[in-house]
């Protein structure tokens, strides 16, 4: 799979433009106001970010913690987990040794959604994510439990199982309401609206980090390890 470079490239222009103008991300290409985003950026961060915060502390204490940054459709970073549990308990260490997170920022959040909000918007086709199977954008999530030939090498788990096993997913906040604008915009409906289905539609058990790059800027400071899965 390939993220859709031109896309990044104008989600990261139009943040940069957006973040020397008080957070209005969106210029007029996109022709969509940003006062349509400002109730939502005016939410309470600060009670999901104390949750993060709390999450990446408890990781750190484990004797080999490391994070995998996934902010591309590429899966590499549920791969690199399972690689990570597989290899170790290969080596005599336990996976309650272990510190295991996906840090789903940028595109990368739509591996964070349900089945139900990845389809009722077209998130596959939108964000660029095709199914592995079908090779068609995808209606699901085709990583949160995994169907027969989802990956090539056997005995990988999706994100339902890793999860079970102690793996931390966290979603970025930030992606989460910046995507919504633009899908609002569109398909014509309102950010507010859009930014709530991606709320309720977030899986069971991610944790909310007020940003991805939040959470990124915190891994050093708990001594995490960390690795770009953005690519292979």
């Amino acid at each position: 799979m390939k993220t859709n470079t031109n896309s990044r490239r104008d989600f990261m222009g139009k943040l940069a433009v957006g973040a020397t103008a008080g957070l209005a991300f969106v210029s007029n290409p996109l022709q969509v106001s940003s006062k349509s985003i400002t109730p939502i950026l005016d939410g309470k961060l600060d009670q999901t970010g104390e949750k993060a915060d709390r999450a990446l502390k408890a990781l750190g204490k484990k004797s080999y913690p490391i994070a995998y940054d996934m902010s591309s459709v590429n899966p590499y970073g549920i791969v690199w987990s399972n690689v990570y549990y597989m290899t170790n308990s290969e080596t005599g260490t336990s996976p309650a040794d272990l510190g295991v997170a996906c840090i789903c920022r940028h595109h990368g959040m739509i591996f964070a959604l349900n089945d139900s909000v990845i389809k009722k918007y077209a998130l596959g086709e939108f964000i660029g994510l095709n199914d592995p199977v079908s090779k068609s954008p995808a209606v699901s999530n085709p990583y949160y439990i995994l169907k027969d030939g989802t990956f090539p090498l056997a005995g990988l788990e999706g994100i339902k199982a890793l999860s079970e096993k102690g793996c931390y997913f966290f979603v970025c906040d930030m992606a989460r309401k910046v995507y919504a604008q633009f899908v609002a915009q569109k398909i014509g409906s309102t950010t507010e609206e859009v930014y709530a289905d991606f709320v309720a539609g977030t899986l069971p058990g991610v944790i909310v980090a007020p940003s991805g790059v939040w959470a990124l800027g915190r891994l050093a400071e708990n001594k995490i390890g960390y690795i770009d899965a953005s690519v292979g």
